[in-house]
């Protein structure tokens, strides 16, 4: 009774832990993180202030000073407040302040371009080259919305700084209003991208929204002034030629940054070890050398892991989690079977006849937890992501192969009596339960949690013959179950009720699979030979030449 007990109490200690960590780990912001974020603030408001330094008057100076000083104090506590710090790494925040910065360097020549380029028109065209979308798309493209729309704001905020001395404060308040809403939108749009060329399609919001925006303003400041729009540099009015030109040059300017920001993605993705949805769409392509030999030295295995990419994906859209990373951890988790995929039972066809009947279950066991291992090699040679490399290694946690163990048991005990008997001289080694034991860790991430799941329901639920609902329903709360007293759940970060939905999701997905088929009826022999016949008749004849 007390047994039970206890049972029940350590169950109730791990679910708690399940149901709280979502709320604690918000709560904890890593200080390291937050440094970093003080620093690139600090470090993007000196670059401005060095861009800066063709003010020559000090007042100017030290209005530029304190803007700067201000608006990144002010930065910092919005993205305190904002919980952004938690969705940053030092990689992340590197890529920000370097995008950032090459947004500013941009503007600033551009800005400085006033005199050398014979026409050009600083209060007015400058509008329309600026790179208002550039930082914002990278930062959307390659961690989230979230953050390009904040890195819109920040180039907002910081480019203010950018203009020269004498520079109409119409100008600069009409930048502030183009350069938010163009960046936030562009980093709206450009955070669902999928393919390399949708980035274009931002370059053409880009140059929608830009060149309404500044039309309208300028048009409405030309309005309460009773002048002419005061944009085009080329002529002294406006006509129809030169809007067209302007919609050209505006166009032209952000579809060669949006060829730009296609083209730098992999190189910045290696360089900051970042990678974008369209690289993991990648990864899910079936003609990746891993997945190809996957498909020839382990169907068995490619089947499975085309199971629990099924099910992974749909648990993680049922929780909210990373659709896209779940499907493409769950295809790649088990790829380490390449190396000895005839030990593994997916790829057996005689089960009464496997190879492990020659193999003691200590070596029989290095072979199946091994795969975790060459897995992981396979992996990090083909240069695939920390995340799939991590659920690899954490998918079976630290379970145990427990066929294998409990044969060694048994054979433990059989030599253990031979040997009380007398019939052995040495007494045999106790089981060493290292050797059966998978090295973990324990899934650290939603989507490994959500693949180590999949994985155990599918690998199960494959013996159920013929199963009814219920069985099946029975197979997978029994799984679960048995992981949560294990403490194999413990630090993914699933709630307690995302385990509920992935446990129906789960449910609906191996019920469809397991479905039943009609049994058609078998012709009869006259009604074959009928239907033969009837198709000859139908057959057009062919005349003989």
């Amino acid at each position: 009774m007390n047994r039970k007990k206890r049972k029940t109490a350590k169950m109730t200690n791990i679910l708690r832990k399940i149901s709280t960590f979502e709320d604690t780990a918000a709560k904890r912001p890593r200080s390291g993180t937050l440094a970093m974020l003080g620093v690139a603030a600090a470090g993007v408001a000196a670059l401005c202030f060095i861009g800066c330094s063709v003010a020559d008057g000090a007042w100017n100076a030290a209005f530029r000073v304190t803007w700067l000083v201000l608006t990144a104090m002010g930065l910092f506590l919005l993205a305190f407040l904002s919980r952004l710090p938690l969705q940053l790494t030092i990689r992340r925040t590197l890529l920000l302040v370097s995008m950032i910065a090459a947004q500013m360097l941009i503007m600033t020549g551009i800005c400085s371009a006033k005199g050398m380029i014979p026409g050009f028109n600083l209060q007015g065209q400058v509008l329309l080259w600026l790179p208002y979308a550039l930082a914002p798309t990278v930062l959307a493209v390659m961690i989230g919305r979230r953050l390009g729309a904040f890195t819109a704001l920040c180039c907002t905020i910081f480019g203010v700084a950018m203009f020269p001395e004498g520079t109409n404060m119409a100008i600069i308040l009409n930048y502030s209003a183009v350069s938010f809403v163009t960046g936030t939108v562009c980093a709206l749009v450009s955070g669902r991208v999928h393919k390399r060329e949708q980035i274009l399609r931002a370059g053409f919001v880009a140059s929608a929204i830009a060149f309404t925006s500044v039309y309208l303003l300028l048009c409405l400041q030309a309005a309460g002034t009773n002048q002419t729009v005061p944009l085009r540099g080329f002529a002294d009015s406006f006509h129809l030629g030169g809007f067209m030109m302007e919609l050209a040059i505006t166009v032209g300017v952000n579809f060669v940054l949006a060829a730009l920001v296609g083209g730098i993605m992999p190189a910045l993705e290696r360089l900051f070890n970042i990678s974008t949805p369209i690289t993991w769409l990648e990864w899910a392509d079936m003609n990746h050398p891993l997945l190809k030999k996957l498909q020839i030295a382990a169907p068995g295995t490619f089947h499975h892991s085309l199971v629990v990419q099924r099910l992974s994906e749909a648990g993680a859209e049922a929780i909210g989690a990373d659709v896209t990373r779940a499907g493409v951890c769950g295809l790649y988790h088990d790829i380490g079977k390449i190396v000895n995929p005839q030990y593994f039972a997916e790829n057996i066809a005689d089960q009464n006849n496997t190879p492990h009947a020659e193999l003691t279950p200590e070596a029989s066991a290095r072979i199946i937890t091994g795969h975790v291992t060459e897995g992981v090699e396979l992996a990090e040679a083909h240069g695939l992501n920390n995340r799939i490399i991590n659920v690899i290694r954490e998918h079976h946690g630290v379970s145990t192969a427990y066929f294998f163990y409990r044969k060694a048991l048994d054979h433990y005990e059989q030599e253990k009596a031979k040997f009380e008997e007398g019939l052995l001289d040495t007494c045999p080694e106790e089981v060493d339960k290292a050797i059966f034991t998978y090295k973990g860790p324990i899934p650290q991430t939603r989507e490994s949690g959500i693949v180590s799941m999949a994985d155990a329901v599918e690998s199960a639920t494959r013996s159920l013959q013929h199963p009814t609902e219920e069985d099946i329903r029975n197979m997978i709360n029994g799984i679960f179950k048995g992981r949560i007293l294990d403490g194999h759940l413990q630090d993914c970060g699933l709630t307690l009720g995302e385990i509920e939905t992935l446990k129906d999701s789960f449910f609906v997905t191996i019920r469809t699979m397991h479905h039943n088929r009609i049994a058609y009826p078998k012709p009869k022999a006259n009604d074959a030979t009928e239907a033969v016949l009837a198709l000859r008749k139908t057959e057009p004849k062919h005349e003989e030449k």
